[in-house]
This record gives structure tokens, sequence and C-alpha cells, in this order.
């Protein structure tokens, strides 16, 4: 936030002083995000434009209140849903394959970007083992060492040892 002007021509770098050491009017707790502070302030002095000390005293309030409320939501949803974390494994009892557990709990607690990037993995993985099906159906038939280095490598690690137990 370094000489950032808001459309008043309000410089923010005077906030720079309120929340960094003694002069700090809002004191961070320990757990709490400074960047997602400077943001809310920022997003507050550029709605409001505060004039003179007791405007910016009340915008730099209000982040602080924004921020606290913020994380209450946080823990309120946390403590939420703590009685409900084992449901999902009570639910799933039946499941007795090894790992299967939890690579389900997984995909149900997954956020959509979360999920987006494992669908995003899928397809570069498909994508390796086209290539490397394509490398073994392709004449000559001597292709299996550049097939196999076209996979990702824990496929091949996967492979090497199962080649190994065979």
């Amino acid at each position: 936030m370094s000489n950032t002007r808001t459309q008043s021509g309000t410089s923010l770098t005077r906030f720079n002083a309120l929340r960094h050491g003694i002069l700090s009017k809002y004191a961070l707790l320990p757990w709490e995000d400074p960047e997602e502070y400077a943001a809310l302030l920022a997003a507050f002095v550029e709605e409001h434009a505060p004039q003179g000390p007791t405007e910016e005293h009340l915008v730099e309030e209000l982040a602080g209140i924004s921020l606290a409320e913020a994380a209450a939501q946080r823990r309120s949803l946390q403590s939420t849903f703590e009685p409900y974390q084992e449901t999902v494994k009570i639910a799933l009892v039946h499941l007795d394959v090894e790992g299967e557990f939890d690579r389900v709990i997984d995909a149900i607690q997954a956020t959509d970007a979360e999920t987006k990037n494992d669908l995003a993995d899928l397809d570069s993985d498909e994508e390796m083992t086209r290539r490397a099906f394509e490398l073994l159906s392709s004449k000559p038939h001597n292709n299996y060492e550049r097939a196999l280095a076209a996979l990702r490598e824990d496929t091949r690690h996967w492979w090497a040892a199962t080649l190994a137990r065979a």
C-alpha cells in the first residue's frame, strides 16, 4: 500500500504508522492476518475517503471490527461442524478397502479449487498415458523406454514396483 491514492486523492500511506508498532490504534492479535487487515483497511479508506483524524480513526476501527467479525464467523463455522467430523467416517464404515476411506473423505471435503486442480491433474495424467500408449502402439515396437519416459515419475515408480512384485 505504499503511496497508493484513493479516488479522492487520500493517501493510504498515512495509515502505515497506524497499523505498525507503538502508534497502532488497532493492535492485531497474533492469529490475525496483517494482510487481511491491510486489505480491509484499504477497502474502507477507498469507500469512505476519511477526512481528518476522527474519520481516519473510525475507518481503522471499522476495519478492525470487520476483521474480528470475520474471524468470529470462521470460528463459529468450525465449531458448528466439529461434532460432525466423524460423521463421514461413520457413514462410510462399509468401505473396507484400505485407503479408500480417506480418499472419499477428502473428496467430500474438497473445495471447488481443489477439485478443479485435481481434474486438471487427471487431464494431464490422461494425456501422458495416451502418449505412452501411442508410443507403445507405434512401429517400430521397441518404444517401451520412450513410452515409460512419457509417464509421470510416480507412475513410473509404481510400474517398477509392480513389476518387481511379479
